[in-house]
């Protein structure tokens, strides 16, 4: 794909791995569609991937090109793509396209630059197949730029990479569709967990808390992964806990409506970036409480909520919510405040810089 001519010169060509969907709730695709939808359409041109129905905010725009996967041979088509000229390919991913896209001779590539934009420390790739750590490894050996979606990640991914993350891009929020009640009107205080669900993201410790908090209501959010909803189902019955419900995965807006029937976001998890959910949270005007083990800015210790060391300081603090309204209408404030400097209006603009000097580098 030949860069695109305008008044101000050659527009930069971007060409995005996550598809953008409408359905797709992966934090990636989220993110990919927040950053094309306000990059300067006068210096960029994005080209995006969808499978079946791409996010409707996508279409008719002059500076953004959709493309539909096919149901066969994506691994063909896609390396196509990547060998099509593009300035950037941005969201490096560990698929058979990308690995042998850069594992290709260089001057086959022409100019084009690709990203590996860490989200993640390396350690959650828990118990990866021979194939996935294979593909994993071999591409983030041989990109060309490396970011961090928080210090303590790029810190994480530049012991492995052959260039440090020097760059750091945070994903952000959109606050005008991720914003509090006008009041919050519940009964009963109620925990929200919003994740997939797998042992590593720590739905069973929000099982353990209703436990510990029988008169608190605790709503479970999301889809589950090799059938993790069933163990979970199982220790409800065997506890019997009265006070929890799992409500699988749910739109966008779903979550929104939640979110703002919720008193305190619970994310017991110890191994995340910068998770997007806790900023959605805060959005709402929800106090969080995490682990602090990958040390998130998306929560201010003591201000926002808590960040915690240990499982007993976890369920200290989440009483303290519970049993304070005061507390936690104080929390939820800043925690609002807080979400407003993540706005992706804000946050978008980084991401652009980057792209740019990115792009000047080639």
């Amino acid at each position: 794909m030949a860069p695109a001519e305008t008044g101000l010169g050659q527009k930069i060509t971007l060409l995005f791995l996550p598809p953008v969907d409408a359905d797709n709730t992966n934090a990636q695709s989220l993110n990919t569609r927040e950053i094309a939808l306000r990059l300067d359409p006068n210096r960029f041109e994005s080209t995006l991937w969808y499978e079946n129905e791409p996010d409707a905010r996508l279409r008719n725009r002059p500076s953004i090109r959709l493309l539909r996967l096919p149901k066969r041979r994506k691994t063909l088509r896609i390396l196509r793509e990547q060998f099509s000229g593009y300035d950037l390919i941005a969201y490096m991913d560990y698929s058979p396209a990308s690995y042998l896209f850069v594992h290709a001779p260089r001057w086959t590539r022409a100019r084009t630059r690709s990203l590996f934009h860490s989200e993640a420390p390396q350690a959650q790739l828990v118990n990866p197949s021979a194939l996935l750590k294979f593909l994993y490894h071999g591409v983030l050996s041989r990109c060309d730029l490396y970011t961090g979606i928080t210090e303590f990640v790029a810190r994480d991914i530049s012991t492995v990479s052959p260039y440090p993350a020097r760059i750091i891009l945070p994903v952000g929020v959109d606050c005008k569709f991720f914003s509090p009640p006008a009041h919050r009107k519940s009964q009963v205080t109620t925990v929200l967990f919003v994740g997939t669900l797998i042992e590593r993201k720590g739905p069973q410790l929000v099982l353990e808390a209703a436990g510990r908090f029988p008169l608190a209501h605790f709503r479970i959010v999301g889809g589950a992964r090799d059938g993790y909803d069933s163990v979970l189902k199982q220790m409800i019955s065997d506890r019997k806990l009265r006070n929890v419900t799992l409500e699988g995965p749910r739109s966008q807006s779903d979550v929104l409506t939640i979110m703002r029937e919720s008193n305190i976001f619970l994310l017991p998890s110890r191994l995340e970036g910068l998770p997007k959910v806790t900023l959605e949270a805060a959005a709402t005007g929800l106090p969080c409480v995490v682990f602090r083990d990958y040390q998130t800015p998306s929560v201010v210790d003591g201000i926002t909520g808590f960040q915690v060391s240990k499982l007993e300081d976890m369920f200290e603090c989440l009483g303290q919510l519970i049993q304070d309204p005061d507390l936690r209408a104080r929390m939820g404030d800043a925690a609002r405040k807080h979400a407003e400097s993540f706005d992706w209006d804000l946050v978008s603009k980084k991401w652009e810089d980057a792209y740019l000097a990115a792009a000047l580098q080639r």
